[in-house]
């Protein structure tokens, strides 16, 4: 019964703000594929960080940013447009892959001619302004085929990835945490993170995803419920830039098919709150 109330609650806080809109409900319980890190101790959910997401989320606290992606200009003043080209995808990321538009932000794949050896590009913003502890949350479509990764992450400045949502087609998000060390040390690359596959095809409408990033915690929702919860007791404390990408890869929930060009990801908003 609690979880059937959770699930009315998200799903009214959904339809208050989208006319069409199911919230995503978990096919099974999250799991942990990796361990944990001397920065980052995976914990449960709980009531306290239901309540301090819905808290953000009903519409009474104003956000520091937000956006719809209508406007090209806006698009240009806020967000870098990024370009990269990386051999172990099947796509670089090129500006001509990103579009703002009535529908939102389009990470757009398309047939491409500049890659290093891809056939296809698809599109990578990163904000100009940097963000402390707070929430930020984004309504996403994915793109409705196998073989493309649909990310929401943070970079921050003290070399953590925070992976909101890695989500691939139909119904998988990967949920993460990582480590970069600085080039020509000593540290290694590590990481830690999570799975959550759910009941909805996630191409089929758009979910909230977001991410309550205070000093001592980062919790994880899907439209409005917390799926996931790590301690990191200030390690994690640099400014983070916001980021939204698309890349093709035969990792990404299935083999990368024949013609992927025209399958887009949708960002129709985002918000970010300052921590109160």
């Amino acid at each position: 019964m609690k979880s059937l109330t959770r699930s009315l609650a998200a799903l009214v806080a959904c339809v208050a703000t989208t006319p069409i809109c199911e919230a995503a409900a978990l096919k099974g319980p999250v799991t942990w594929g990796s361990p944990d890190q001397p920065w980052g101790v995976r914990r449960a959910v709980t009531a306290a960080d239901r309540a301090a997401i819905a808290a953000y989320r009903t519409g009474s606290r104003a956000p520091v940013f937000s956006s719809n992606f209508e406007s090209p200009a806006e698009l240009a003043a806020d967000w870098t447009l990024e370009s990269d080209d990386n051999p172990t995808l099947k796509s670089c990321r090129r500006p001509d892959s990103v579009e703002a538009s009535p529908a939102g932000l389009r990470l757009k794949t398309l047939v491409a001619s500049t890659c290093r050896s891809a056939q296809w590009s698809t599109g990578h913003i990163g904000s100009k302004a940097k963000y402390g502890f707070g929430f930020f949350e984004a309504r996403i479509k994915i793109a409705d085929i196998k073989g493309i990764n649909n990310a929401f992450w943070l970079t921050t400045d003290d070399n953590f990835e925070i992976d909101v949502a890695e989500a691939t087609n139909p119904s998988y998000i990967h949920i993460g945490l990582q480590y970069w060390p600085p080039p020509n040390g000593t540290e290694k690359h590590a990481g830690m993170g999570w799975g959550a596959s759910f009941v909805e095809n996630l191409s089929y409408g758009f979910h909230d995803i977001g991410l309550l990033r205070t000093s001592n915690d980062m919790v994880f929702e899907v439209d409005g419920e917390p799926i996931a919860a790590v301690v990191t007791k200030n390690a994690v404390k640099g400014p983070a830039a916001i980021r939204f990408s698309t890349a093709l890869g035969d990792w990404a929930g299935g083999k990368v098919p024949d013609h992927p060009e025209g399958h887009n990801m949708v960002v129709q908003s985002f918000r970010a709150f300052a921590q109160e």
